[in-house]
């Protein structure tokens, strides 16, 4: 199996070691306050993850990009938290945002990144500001490539324990068992092999399997594998059911459930066709671990799925020659200063 996707080069010991206290301290006091947690890229479902953890703790969150959360008024970032959430903190979206976000919300404001050093944009502007927001989390030697994969195992055993500080994450050490199962809907059972002719997955979830669905979505569309449609087990229900009765042949159906979901799962499976191509993700846990269980048996299917086509998360197949460099510096700050917040017309 491609090494990138599994080695976790330590990532766990080194978030069980780290003080959170201060992030901590962030997150839970006065949890009436709003929270808008952003990230972009590989951060972008840890984003979803704490803005369902703070919910989870009685508060109301979002999850933006970057590019969206310069939509929000001045106005709208003074009333609530803002999360800043970068693994290095020098990528122009997140900078532009921290830029912002601390002019408009300088005490309420935070950043988390795992690195510092010369590069990290956002601490400068922190130190600039005089604020104590910017938590550097130091996780070094994460093996990530083009697709975020140690990165991801980073942000959710961070939020995770950052949420539930009693959380052991030893037991997250070796590889789950049977982390996946993988069958079609009337038993049969199926192999990672099967699923290679596969063009979209459909990717069902409830509660702590939302952000582990769409980091799902971003692993596979990343690394050009398939497409891949996010959405809860009732949104489903309410038509997106057509999709798969369309496309049985080149579809897959994953489910991603914790205690929560089990019923509505069972369900869900009891109207769809017997040749329903399935992978089955399951946590026993119903707390902020199961999200990271998730992840990390969601981790192993993804890696298997890239092993039975030759897909190489950390440098993908490019058949199209699109300038790999080039996308991430596409301009946008000129539009953004230019345009400013949406507003509505008088």
């Amino acid at each position: 199996m491609n090494e990138n996707t599994h080695s976790s080069d330590g990532i766990l010991d080194q978030v069980m070691a780290a003080d959170l206290s201060r992030l901590r301290r962030f997150l839970l006091t006065d949890p009436t306050t709003p929270l808008i947690a952003t990230g972009s890229g590989g951060s972008e479902s840890a984003a979803r993850f704490a803005a369902l953890l703070y919910g989870a703790c009685g508060g109301v969150a979002t999850a933006v990009s970057p590019y969206s959360l310069n939509s929000f008024s001045d106005a709208a970032l003074s009333t609530a938290k803002v999360l800043l959430l970068s693994k290095g903190g020098h990528n122009n979206d997140i900078v532009f945002a921290a830029r912002r976000c601390l002019k408009a919300n300088p005490e309420k404001t935070a950043a988390v990144n795992f690195s510092g050093g010369e590069r990290n944009g956002v601490l400068k502007l922190f130190e600039k500001a005089g604020s104590e927001n910017a938590f550097l989390i130091p996780v070094h030697n994460i093996s990530d490539g083009f697709v975020s994969t140690g990165t991801s195992v980073a942000w959710f055993s961070l939020l995770a324990r950052a949420f539930q500080p009693d959380l052991d994450l030893d037991k997250y050490l070796d590889e789950p068992e049977n982390p996946v199962t993988m069958c079609r809907n009337d038993g049969t059972p199926l192999s990672a092999a099967d699923f290679a002719g596969i063009t979209n997955y459909v990717v069902l979830h409830g509660s702590w399997g939302m952000p582990v669905a769409h980091n799902f979505e971003g692993k596979v569309v990343e690394t050009g594998l398939a497409g891949a449609t996010v959405c809860d087990y009732r949104n489903y229900c309410h038509g997106r059911f057509i999709y798969t009765s369309n496309h049985l042949k080149d579809s897959a159906v994953v489910l991603l459930v914790s205690p929560r979901e089990k019923a509505i799962a069972r369900r869900t499976r009891g109207f769809l066709p017997a040749a329903t191509k399935l992978a089955v993700i399951e946590t026993e846990h119903d707390a902020p671990e199961a999200s990271l269980d998730l992840l990390l048996r969601m981790k192993v299917f993804f890696s298997a799925i890239c092993d039975a086509v030759g897909a190489n998360p950390a440098s993908p197949a490019n058949p199209g020659r699109i300038d790999k460099r080039k996308p991430i510096w596409t301009p946008f700050m000129d539009d953004m200063k230019r345009s400013g917040p949406l507003t509505l017309l008088p």
